[in-house]
């Protein structure tokens, strides 16, 4: 009844605005070269913030229009954007169909991260990958991390067989390794890393733009392995109303709303919010660990806001909270213990189980300074909670984390595009662990950069740019960056790229298996900060066939190199985990290849493909000066990605089939009397299948099915399940799928 009154209301303010809008409206529907309507384009009016999209049938209104001359923008992936003038009277009602040409989804979509202001895919100098809202909704999963791994050579990697902790991994390295950015700023942080990136759920993502290799110049030194850049949704790219939910057979509910009632000439709002469960136990491998983490509930509460202001300045304001209530373990401790914050005792010497609560807010601005320089100045503040207990071990952790960024782009002849400015970093960390016994751990980390784009001639661009952070207990570190874009043909494009990363590391957040299990952690030394350099090559390749049909095909060289890199070692001593530097003379290194292709093949059929190579590892010399390669667990030799997708606009149905290969990989070695210990996993392929149903143009109902082969990883996760208080027990041995196939259905309202 509540969710009902709830439903009521947002509609009820919804309509209120539309309906307190003028009568100049504009109307009409937006087809492909074939007559096809084609849902979710976004048209606007130029230099206002009044606009709309398209319904699921192809048409639009927008209303409230002020009467004159104007030009409508129309925009969507996969077609290129067109601008129409167009006039209208006072009170007038205009009819305005438009045609769009079809183009390659891979080259024209626009992105930031390469240089900070937007330009096409096709013009970066730097080499990006973009997953978008509308690749999002072709797999049945509900937040960010359930989707990541379509991007070739990027993994979700699962790090606890109980808790289900997970972390993102860009061309094997660590999660740790990861930059990842809300609109641009690096407001995570190590803490966040854990549990927060689950609190991104799909429908808060406009794209996701991701950058392997070295990021330093723009994004802080600690972009050491890449970033994923996540560029939320504004007013203009969301529709007026949405709302999602969505159960499984495996006891997963999600739901999701979200409206943006105030779309005017100077400013407009989106609100959205989104809740799931997990609250049945499943224990298909008969250890009497829970399969799936409990999860009851996480909520995530979003708000943004954009303003337009006189001479084109424009300022946006967001806002975010998200909360998370897990647990896992045996199924008596689930069942014997309400795990709620006010509970006394949440842990158990007799019966095994962990219990995570996570509180998080994030506050971001933007803000265009007044005057004719293109000044802009980004700040952001993040504060992440996290009490939990890993069996009888009780771990409380605190981190925020503030950002500045104040950064200036001009031009400098028709050649230079200067991008420079300063960032300031001001971190708070403090946990109940050795790392903070001394006191609160602080650092201020102000920073200064500078980048300049230039065009050679029409068919170069070489991008360099250098940045400098003080650490307070490192000194000056200096980040350069070098990026060269050269167009071989009309439609052949040769990149390199390379840069260097700094980046110091927090052992207790970054490495969960430090927590879970009873492993005793030994650092033997004092632990210096990671350094690397990284260089990658890359061709793209479009073919265009014909109208409506393409292929554009993507091959990548990459190398990375520590020349530090702090190792954890769970060989030589099964019983503990020995933290080390990289001692003087050795390195680690992270090198492969990549090659995916996308394309249509009429205007039906879309279809696209990645695999990779890479081999991540670390090279040691004894006193012989003999060297020895030792394999990173965990990162397999070979992976890859497909999709296969069918839009039957006649039949008001689409059908998604995608999947993942992940190769065999090294496994942590553990005690052999405990376990029979197999060291390298068995290749395996996920399989999933999403169809979706339009009842009308408001309407949607859609079903899925992950894991169709039902795969499962043969070993268990938790070695010595059957004694998890001994010295041998150890939750950190995922490399796959828990738990198989499973069925979910859900329906999305859009107005």
């Amino acid at each position: 009844m509540k969710l009902k009154i709830l439903i009521f209301v947002l509609l009820l303010l919804q309509w209120t605005a539309i309906f307190a809008q003028s009568d100049s409206n504009l109307f009409g529907h937006v087809v492909d070269e074939t007559g096809e309507h084609i849902p979710f384009v976004n048209l606007v009016i130029k230099d206002t913030r009044i606009g709309t999209a398209t319904d699921i049938t192809g048409h639009y209104m927008i209303t409230n229009i002020p009467p004159g001359n104007h030009t409508l923008v129309i925009q969507h992936v996969g077609h290129k954007t067109k601008e129409m003038p167009f006039s209208i009277a006072q009170r007038e009602s205009k009819e305005f169909d438009i045609t769009l040409e079809t183009i390659s989804v891979a080259l024209e979509q626009v992105v930031i991260s390469g240089s900070l202001k937007e330009q096409s895919l096709r013009d970066s100098p730097v080499r990006i990958e973009v997953l978008n809202a509308g690749f999002l909704q072709k797999t049945p999963s509900n937040n960010l991390m359930q989707s990541i791994g379509m991007i070739n050579g990027v993994q979700q990697v699962t790090a606890c067989g109980v808790c289900g902790t997970n972390e993102i991994r860009i061309n094997g390295l660590e999660g740790s390794n990861t930059a990842v950015l809300i609109d641009g700023m690096p407001i995570m942080g190590a803490l966040a890393s854990v549990y927060g990136l689950n609190g991104i759920p799909n429908a808060l993502i406009d794209r996701v733009e991701v950058i392997k290799g070295a990021s330093s110049t723009l994004y802080g030194s600690e972009a050491i392995g890449g970033i994923i850049n996540i560029i939320t949704k504004t007013a203009e790219s969301a529709p007026r109303f949405l709302f999602n939910t969505n159960w499984s057979n495996l006891g997963e509910r999600s739901a999701d709303i979200g409206f943006s009632p105030f779309r005017g000439r100077k400013f407009d709002a989106l609100f959205s919010g989104t809740i799931n469960t997990m609250e049945r136990f499943t224990d298909l491998n008969d250890d009497t660990f829970a399969d799936m983490v409990n999860i009851k509930p996480s909520v995530s509460l979003f708000n943004k806001w954009s303003f337009r202001r006189p001479a084109g300045k424009t300022a946006t304001f967001a806002a975010k909270f998200y909360h998370e209530n897990r647990a896992g373990g045996t199924r008596e401790f689930l069942g014997a213990y309400n795990y709620k914050p006010n509970s006394k005792v949440r842990g158990s010497d007799s019966l095994y189980g962990e219990t995570i609560f996570t509180n998080r807010y994030e506050i971001m601005g933007s803000y265009s300074l007044p005057g004719n320089a293109d000044l802009r100045l980004d700040i952001s503040q993040s504060g992440h909670w996290q009490d939990s207990w890993y069996g009888t071990t009780i771990y409380k952790g605190e981190q925020h984390i503030s950002f500045a960024n104040l950064i200036w782009q001009t031009t400098a002849g028709e050649r230079h595009n200067l991008t420079s400015g300063f960032t300031a970093r001001y971190q708070v960390y403090d946990d109940n662990t050795p790392v903070t016994a001394n006191g609160t751990d602080r650092q201020f980390i102000p920073g200064i950069f500078v980048q300049d784009e230039y065009k050679i001639n029409g068919r170069t661009n070489l991008l360099a740019g250098a940045r400098l952070d003080h650490h307070k207990r490192h000194g000056l570190v200096f980040s350069p960056r070098l990026s060269a874009k050269y167009d071989v043909a009309k439609n052949t494009i040769l990149r390199l790229n390379s840069g260097t990363g700094f980046r110091t590391v927090n052992i207790f957040t970054e490495d969960h298996a430090a927590l879970s299990g009873f492993r005793e952690v030994e650092i033997t030394e004092d632990l210096k900060p990671e350094q690397s350099w990284n260089i990658s090559l890359s061709l793209n390749q479009t073919i265009n066939r014909q109208v409506g049909r393409w292929i554009v095909m993507d091959a990548d060289l990459f190398y990375t190199r520590f020349s530090n890199k702090i190792l954890a070692d769970y060989d030589t001593d099964p019983q503990k985990i020995i933290y080390r530097n990289l001692p003087d003379g050795d390195y680690a290194v992270s090198r492969g290849v990549a090659i995916s292709a996308n394309g249509r093949i009429n205007g039906s059929f879309t279809w696209s493909a990645g695999f990779t190579w890479q081999d991540v590892f670390a090279v040691s010399q004894n006193e012989a000066e003999e060297s020895t390669k030792e394999m990173q667990p965990l990162s397999p030799a070979f992976t890859g990605n497909w999709l296969l997708s069918w839009d039957a606009r006649k039949l008001k149905t689409t059908v998604d089939l995608t999947g993942t290969f992940t190769g065999e990989m090294m496994l942590p070695t553990v005690d052999p009397e405990v376990v029979n210990d197999d060291q390298l996993s068995k290749p395996y392929s996920l399989i999933n299948l999403l169809v979706n149903y339009n009842l009308n143009q408001s309407v949607r109902v859609y079903a899925g099915v992950n894991n169709i082969l039902d795969w499962r990883q043969s070993r268990n996760p938790i070695i010595n399940w059957q004694s998890p208080f001994s010295d041998d027990f150890d939750a950190a041995n995922v490399y796959g799928p828990l738990y198989g196939r499973s069925l979910m259905m859900g329906i999305r309202l859009l107005m």
